[in-house]
């Protein structure tokens, strides 16, 4: 229920960004066809009158422009965008008001071709606003009943045929807006929530694929994209990466001895061990079965060598809890430095593992830098 809730308030939040996209015009439409409804006017109309509508017409556009500027500069995305709802929905009422009911306020009484041209700009005007405005059912219908009702009603009380034609005409219009806009609005709502549980589900899966099902740490296939990324930041900045390649020792022996989910647990409690004492910063993944790599940037061999060394004696220390079972751990580590690659950087690590492995394991071990000259220094 949580998640289509999300979903539901994140089509809400796309469906209101495509109403400021897409009704930024309509703006200077609004004030344009006022103007264009003066000038019919002018002649047979009170002119303060005229001006005076106009004006209201310009200042509801530029409260509406403002709130469209404001929109742009803040940029909103997903959910904060729906504050932006209320301001957008209450300006373009305020507007929508204006031109309604200044629709019959400005109404020639003895002209019916003006008469007839105002409601048809009116009945345009509604028809714009059913497109512009279509991603909100709710506000299409508020919009063409505060336009064209006044002016309906109006036209009834006239008790005019040819304008009680007109008003069906509007009325049949205004009927089949609201079947028109349910469906319409009906197909954009399931196809933004279908684009929202779509992007929901990708990004849920590509974090699954780079993401240890176990452990919960990062993989091989994100420690090798990361790690490519921190060697180009190395090599811009001319500094070293620190590359750490660590595998429990005699895991083999804890699975045959207690089972494979006393391994699940012994590989939970090591990689929590870890985590606790890594940086932000640092890239900690599960690369093999029990063999975990860690990235170190902006870390000196020295200080590289002393968190390893601190990584270790804590795993040596570390109980192992399994059911009415307690045993402890070691692990064997392997660090390189340097910036050459991260196939070089994860050779020279490895190999460095492979002495702390072949000299009684539960050792650090650091490789030279230097691909060519693999001398090590060990501790443990």
């Amino acid at each position: 229920m949580i998640a289509s809730i999300d979903f539901q308030q994140r089509a809400d939040a796309c469906a209101l960004e495509l109403l400021f996209r897409h009704s930024y015009p309509a703006v200077f439409v609004s004030v344009f066809n006022a103007a264009l409804i003066c000038s019919i006017l002018w002649p047979v109309q009170d002119q303060k009158m005229l001006i005076g509508w106009l004006s209201l017409i310009t200042i509801s556009a530029s409260i509406r422009f403002l709130i469209f500027n404001a929109y742009h500069r803040k940029k909103p995305e997903g959910k904060a965008l729906l504050s932006w709802e209320k301001p957008f929905f209450y300006s373009l009422m305020f507007s929508s008001l204006i031109w309604g009911v200044g629709a019959v306020v400005i109404m020639p009484e003895n002209s019916k071709l003006h008469q007839a041209a105002i409601y048809i700009f009116l009945v345009g005007m509604a028809g714009g606003a059913m497109s512009v405005y279509m991603a909100r059912r709710k506000i299409v219908m508020y919009v063409i009943s505060l336009i064209l009702l006044p002016s309906t009603l109006w036209f009834i009380l006239q008790s005019d045929f040819t304008f009680l034609a007109i008003v069906l005409g509007a009325l049949l219009f205004f009927f089949s807006s609201i079947r028109a806009t349910k469906i319409i609005n009906d197909t954009l709502q399931q196809n933004f929530l279908l684009n929202e549980e779509l992007t929901h589900a990708k990004q849920r899966a590509e974090q699954q694929a780079r993401i240890d099902e176990l452990t919960g740490i990062e993989n091989r296939r994100a420690f090798y994209e990361i790690g490519h990324k921190l060697l180009s930041q190395a090599r811009r900045e001319e500094k070293e990466l620190v590359t750490v390649l660590l595998d429990i020792d005699l895991f083999k022996e804890i699975n045959d001895q207690y089972g494979h989910a006393a391994g699940d647990v012994t590989l939970k409690r090591v990689t929590k061990i870890i985590r606790q004492r890594l940086r932000e910063s640092d890239v900690f993944a599960r690369i093999g079965g029990e063999e975990f790599a860690i990235m170190l940037p902006a870390t000196s061999s020295k200080q590289a060598l002393q968190l390893v060394e601190e990584l270790r004696q804590s795993i040596e220390e570390a109980q192992i809890h399994f059911k009415d079972t307690q045993f402890s751990v070691t692990v064997s580590f392997g660090i390189s430095v340097g910036n050459q690659g991260l196939d070089i950087l994860l050779r020279q690590a490895d190999i460095a593992l492979y002495k702390s492995k072949t000299t009684g394991r539960n050792k650090v071990s650091i490789a030279d830098p230097d691909p060519g000259d693999l001398s090590l220094l060990q501790t443990g």
